[in-house]
């Protein structure tokens, strides 16, 4: 099963390696944001595709992970540099590649009807 921020904000904040609780609305609020874009970018209408127990699930954790990081520490979804010809944006490249892989995981995942028929 995906990361649950309120009852994984330990393990969310052990992998962000943040020690203090300061932050904790912050960090969730950074997790939340990043499972709503993971869903969205992957697929929402097979649910049980996030409450699988497989490796699946950990790339998918990761993801969140990635992204809740960079959300955290960034407040924003690029990193910008100026260059000598304006601003540059990177996006970051292992979590497009994660994205991409669970899209088609999701795509060839096939949903089980609720009364198991």
């Amino acid at each position: 099963m995906i990361l649950d921020p309120k009852t994984d904000l330990e393990k969310i904040k052990n992998a962000l390696k943040i020690d203090t609780d300061d932050d904790d609305l912050e960090v969730m609020r950074s997790a939340i944001a990043a499972i709503a874009y993971v869903k969205g970018a992957i697929g929402t209408d097979k649910p049980s595709f996030y409450m699988q127990e497989n490796d699946t699930v950990e790339l998918i954790n990761l993801a969140i992970l990635q992204l809740a990081d960079h959300y955290y520490k960034a407040r924003s979804a690029t990193i910008e540099s100026s260059t000598a010809n304006g601003t540059l944006r990177e996006y970051d490249l292992g979590f497009t590649s994660l994205i991409l892989q669970l899209k088609a995981s999701y795509l060839l995942f096939e949903e089980v009807p609720a009364d198991g028929n």
